[in-house]
């Protein structure tokens, strides 16, 4: 093997992708086995530049040329049969004739090894373009191609594959001149006509050629074309019809051919897709007038409208939105189509994300730069809030990036629905202001819920502008319901549906075709009932010759149909149809053994549809027919060699076609699938994967895992209740003990959640038994972090922060970085519960780094605003406010109310130590909203105290004490421990009788000592110190400051320090005998108050330095 692959490249055409073949030690001899999944993994993007290759491949292989052999495919491979070998036959034949410029000129400079490569890396280039077209490469003479397009096989666009390969071959050129020293151009002649095709004898070998007037006239047109001029004959412009720009030239005479030959010269192809129905548009009269009366009215009023085609199956629907696009496009709409499949969607192939990526003109091959580059101009045009970027990325499968990933990984997946569906409204509605849109989705009767979100979003988007949403389905399965119809009552909507065609129209129709008088005919008609699809097919039937033979039902007439076809395509035909009504030739290849299959003949005979890269049955019911003509044996074999295609690539369609192969592994592989869907966000597509998974598992273990992971799911989506049903199950009908714990675990975290707390502990008490005996660290890191949760709101806090202890223990043990950071959390809440205030900061903080560094975006939120909390008591009370306006924001962007609950009630705390009561009051309203949309009434009893804490600050004494006592009311409804102590330290500072003042601490102090979470003492004892000030006891609020000191002993806290600190100097300053020694000190605590920024807490230091001051105690 001395073949030099950069060589070869370049003579492709394709030399920049050398490098990538070298790095990845590709060399000739793996050639034959490379695929086009292959080539896309080595960086080759482009289509048109894969095809060139494989083809190229194909046939080096084909010929022995620089390259061994293909291996022979694997014994347990199905091999499609061979095509027969071509006979001598009349065919119409394109023929194009290639020829390098100058090449007199280069043979007379360059030396003969020069000139043999050069001529080499020419007829390499122009080889592999013709070839990735389907055309045949007939002899090279000298410097020129001669190649055929329609011999030995015919497509029904031979002559515009031809124009497009002679447009590549001079786009190709230009890119090899670019890069090397001399310039390389061609002249390309092409002319087609009826020929003789078959094999010529030679002493030693059989050459397939044609002979005829075509061969003659292209040989005459090359000779005639200059330099990058492709020369057509009048019969190649004729066929190529609208789909490419020529420019006429004129008669031109040539010898050897008598009469003059009239040419053009190719400019441009139109890159119109190929149709593949020869059926004119009849009937339909009503509904399309009524069409093209709304679209008038949208663009006269520049308001959006709904369009919903319903009907049977094959009774014309997206017959008639052909007709609807093509009137739009009169009155300049742009249209953006998306289809809705029962089954095989890969990526980017669903009908929102190919919507989206029309709407802005990316391809579905962009990379990941182009896509970044439309999100940054959507952005920056302010299309999108820079808050928004976090969901139109998701749209747009771009990856998260750090701090956004962690904020998406927070929400619950009803805010991620909900931000993704403003995007695509706000997509939808910037299209429809830039001009006339309309956005096509069709078969909405296979349409989930998700999808019918996104539809009510993009008819939100055309509500304000010129768009139009036209939309088809079955009537049976009519996905649109009453509800969301009522969402689109700001967007008109007309429903059209179709009936039957009616006897005259089906009778135009058949003319179509053949005598529409002749009996077959009129027997079409009669069997297809009005259904212009089943005609169509019936007619087909007819006319190729069975008009005798009319089969009973459409699966027949398939059947009849794929029965004409070369063994080759009936083989192709049954294959495609195991891959869904989509597919990808890439696949379909793989599935047949057929590196060089392509479509032409099953688009030519109406089968199947060019679809963008991919292909489409041209309905559901002939992909439905040809599926059930495969025997259930080779049907479980296709299957399953897809199943292998995508097990790299999409874990939903290998789920789904081990599903279809009846295989042992498609209940795991439906788990796995629907943890990839929950992992992307798409808990409800998750959850149908879970739900079929059951269907088909016959394993307990299998069933017992898609059960648990379901209870997860119905969580993640709120359902509480579901949930902890499906978790009961699970516990009930495990297959051993190890299966068991893992449900008991999972119904104990709903329980916790509803309250169900004495169950929930017995559960994990079982549960305990059964890990440990197993060994099962994982279970045990979780177990022990539940019980933590549950101990906390039952105030055992010492047997809270033990359990989290033991969780943190185990997931270090095994590496499991969220357990890690929900074990944090949990020792940071006994740590804060107990006021060890520095603990609890230093445990939130790792745990919100851990959860950002690993994405654990709802550990994260759910964790920040209590480090905030925390770091008050490290006076850092002007961050705290600052981390509590940033975290309510995420907080909500996110949607966990309950999070912004903590958030604005951190803000609250924080704003009222810096004594900026503006800031409190509005933290305030936002917390009350917050706590009435929760119903969380612990919190508005706290709310209640520190309104009236506003209030104290504001002089507004008896308004304060009101609020209170009402405060207190309802902690004795929802328990004491929360907020109580501190609303009764709060008013005995509002009180001015000195019994109840005593009486007040006294009842709270009683309750700390019951037990109280501990911001509770540090509150309770600065406000008695406050109030023993505020009535000169100075004894009083002495005992007061050593009660704070004592309580934050084991752990000193800095700021119950500088308000201990505070609390002696005033107290000392009630004494009219202090001395000089008292100034220094009060400035000092003066000083450390105005560094924490604790400036309500300063006013009383600097009115005792006044009075000190004015009082001359001390000489100035």
């Amino acid at each position: 093997m001395t073949m030099d692959i950069e060589l070869w490249l370049g003579g492709l055409g394709l030399e920049q992708y050398t490098q990538a073949f070298a790095d990845n030690d590709i060399d000739a001899a793996m050639l034959p086995g490379l695929t086009d999944a292959d080539l896309k993994e080595l960086g080759v993007r482009s289509l048109g530049h894969r095809k060139r290759l494989l083809a190229a491949i194909a046939q080096m292989s084909a010929s022995g040329a620089d390259a061994p052999p293909a291996a022979p495919p694997a014994p347990d491979r199905p091999v499609a049969p061979a095509v027969s070998a071509p006979v001598e036959e009349r065919r119409q034949v394109t023929v194009l004739f290639a020829d390098l410029c100058g090449f007199t000129a280069l043979s007379q400079t360059l030396d003969p090894e020069e000139l043999r490569e050069l001529i080499g890396r020419f007829t390499g280039l122009v080889d592999g373009i013709v070839l990735a077209y389907g055309g045949t490469i007939d002899k090279h003479i000298g410097d020129a191609v001669m190649a055929l397009f329609g011999a030995p096989r015919a497509h029904e666009t031979d002559p515009l594959r031809a124009a497009r390969a002679a447009l590549d071959i001079h786009d190709a050129l230009d890119q090899l001149s670019a890069k090397s020293a001399r310039s390389l151009q061609a002249h390309i002649g092409i002319a087609s006509g009826e020929v003789v095709a078959g094999a010529v004898s030679r002493a030693d070998a059989q050459d397939y050629t044609v002979h005829g007037d075509a061969v003659n006239l292209a040989a005459r047109l090359v000779s005639a074309a200059g330099a990058r001029q492709t020369l057509l004959s009048d019969g190649v412009r004729r066929a190529l019809g609208d789909s490419a720009v020529c420019e006429p030239i004129g008669e031109m005479h040539f010898k050897g051919i008598d009469v003059p030959a009239r040419a053009w010269r190719l400019s441009c192809v139109v890159r119109e897709p190929a149709r593949a129905s020869r059926s004119r548009f009849v009937g339909r009269r009503a509904e399309l007038e009524q069409f093209r009366g709304i679209v008038r009215a949208c663009v006269e009023q520049r308001a959006g409208h709904v369009v919903y085609v319903r009907g049977d199956a094959g009774i014309g629907k997206t017959r008639l939105v052909d007709e609807m696009r093509v009137f739009a496009h009169t009155h300049r709409f742009a249209v953006h189509r998306g289809l809705v499949l029962d089954f095989g969607v890969g990526k980017r192939q669903d009908p929102v994300r190919a919507i989206i990526d029309s709407l802005l003109g990316l391809s579905p091959a962009a990379d990941i730069e182009e896509r970044k580059a439309v999100a940054a101009r959507l952005v920056g045009d302010g299309v999108i809030q820079p808050e928004q970027c976090v969901f139109l990325d998701d749209l747009l499968d771009l990856p998260q990036s750090g701090e956004w990933r962690t904020l998406y990984d927070a929400m619950d997946h009803g805010a991620r629905k909900r931000g993704k569906q403003a995007v695509v409204a706000a997509l939808t509605a910037d299209a429809c202001r830039r001009g006339a849109s309309m956005i096509v989705v069709e078969d909405l009767h296979w349409a989930d819920a998700e999808v019918l979100g996104y539809l009510s979003a993009f008819a939100s988007g055309i509500g304000g502008g010129t768009g139009l949403l036209v939309m088809t389905s079955r009537i049976d399965g009519d996905p649109l319901d009453a509800s969301w119809r009522a969402r689109m009552r700001d967007t008109p909507l007309a429903t059209i549906d179709l009936g039957p065609l009616r006897r005259d129209e089906a009778l135009t129709l058949a003319g179509n075709f053949i005598d529409a008088t002749q009996r077959v005919a009129l027997a079409c008609i009669e069997r297809a009932d009005g259904n212009p699809l089943f005609l169509e097919q019936l007619l087909h039937n007819a006319e190729e010759g069975s008009g005798d033979a009319v089969p009973a039902s459409i699966q027949s007439l398939v059947l009849a149909r794929m029965d004409r076809l070369e063994a080759r395509d009936r083989v192709a035909f049954q294959a495609a149809s195991v891959i869904g009504q989509r597919f990808g030739l890439a696949l379909l290849r793989r599935l047949i053994d057929e590196p060089d299959y392509d479509c032409g003949t099953l688009v030519a005979n109406a089968l199947v549809l060019p679809e963008g890269d991919d292909f489409l049955f041209a309905h559901a019911l002939i992909q439905e027919s040809a599926y059930s003509t495969l025997l259930r044996a080779r049907r479980r074999e296709l299957h399953r060699r897809a199943a292998d295609w995508f097990a790299d690539s999409d874990a939903v369609l290998r789920a789904q076609h081990l599903d279809r192969a009846e295989d042992e592994r498609a209940p795991q592989a439906c788990l796995d699938a629907a943890h990839a869907q929950r992992a992307a966000h798409f808990t409800e597509s998750a959850l149908l994967l879970i739900e079929r998974g059951l269907r088909i598992a016959q394993s307990p273990h299998d069933k017992h895992a898609l059960t648990c992971f379901k209870g997860e799911l119905q969580c993640d989506l709120g359902d509480i209740p579901a949930s902890m049903a499906t978790y009961r199950s699970a516990v009930n009908a495990a297959p051993d003990d190890a299966s068991r714990c893992v449900a008991q675990l999972g119904l104990a975290e709903g329980l916790r959640v509803s309250e169900g707390l004495s169950e929930a502990l017995a559960l994990l008490d079982a549960a305990q038994q059964i890990a440990e005996r197993e060994d099962s660290v994982s279970e045990l890191a979780r177990l022990h972090h539940l019980r933590g949760n549950i101990l906390f709101p039952l105030g055992r806090i010492d047997d809270c922060r033990i359990e989290h202890e033991r969780g943190l223990a185990y997931a270090q043990r095994l590496g499991l970085p969220e357990a890690e950071a929900r074990a944090l959390g949990g020792l940071a809440d006994a740590a804060y519960a107990q006021g060890r205030m520095r603990t609890a900061f230093e445990h939130f903080s790792r745990c919100v780094a851990l959860s950002r560094e690993h994405g654990f975006g709802r550990i994260e939120v759910a964790n920040r605003s209590m480090q905030g909390f925390s770091r008050i008591y490290l006076n850092e009370a002007r961050e705290a406010c600052v981390d509590a306006v940033a975290a309510s924001r995420e907080a909500a962007l996110v949607g966990q109310p309950r999070a912004q609950l903590l958030c604005e009630t951190l803000g609250v705390f924080a704003c009222y130590e810096t004594g900026d009561m503006r800031a409190a009051r509005v933290h305030l309203e936002q917390e009350m909203r917050l706590i009435r949309q929760l119903g969380a009434r612990r919190f508005e009893a706290q709310n209640l105290e520190m309104q009236a804490r506003v209030l104290l600050e504001s002089g507004q004494r008896e308004e304060a004490a009101r609020v209170l006592w009402e405060s207190l009311a309802l902690c004795r409804e929802v328990g004491m421990q929360f907020s109580a102590p501190k609303a009764f330290s709060a008013l005995s500072c509002a009180v001015d009788d000195d019994a109840e003042r005593v009486r007040l601490l006294a009842e709270g102090a009683d309750l700390l000592r019951r037990g109280a979470v501990g911001h509770n003492h540090l509150w309770f004892y600065r406000d008695a110190i406050e109030a023993m000030l505020s009535v000169r006891d100075s004894v009083g609020a002495l005992r007061y400051v050593e009660a704070l000191e004592q309580y934050t002993r084991a752990e000193p806290l800095p700021w119950a320090q500088l308000f201990a600190a505070r609390g002696r100097v005033l107290a000392a300053a009630l004494d009219d005998s202090v001395g000089d020694a008292l100034l220094p000190e009060l400035q000092a605590v003066r000083a450390a108050l105005v560094v924490a920024g604790f400036d309500g807490a300063r006013r009383a230091v600097d009115a005792a330095l006044a009075t000190v001051r004015t009082s001359g105690k001390v000489d100035r």
